[in-house]
């Protein structure tokens, strides 16, 4: 099936619900999220590459980039230099 068939199907079936309801969340599985929740503090407390990742402008791909430190988890990096 093409997809703009298969989406045409899903649309089609698809009912858009107006009403909402506050449910305790340990009650909420099920259920779909009516507006943003925001996190009234940082998880995690700092910046985390391993989570965060890393991203390169596709013209620098060829440049070298070494790698200055390795820091095993639990451990804080020294400041990487400019």
């Amino acid at each position: 099936m093409p997809v703009a068939d298969a989406l045409e199907v899903v649309l089609s079936a698809a009912q858009c619900v107006n009403e909402t309801i506050d449910v305790p969340l340990l009650d909420a599985l099920g259920y779909v999220l009516a507006e943003d929740i925001i996190s009234t503090i940082d998880v995690p407390p700092a910046d985390n590459s391993a989570m965060d990742g890393y991203a390169l402008f596709s013209d620098d791909a060829d440049l070298s980039l070494p790698v200055s430190q390795r820091i095993l988890a639990g451990a804080v990096g020294a400041p990487l230099k400019g």
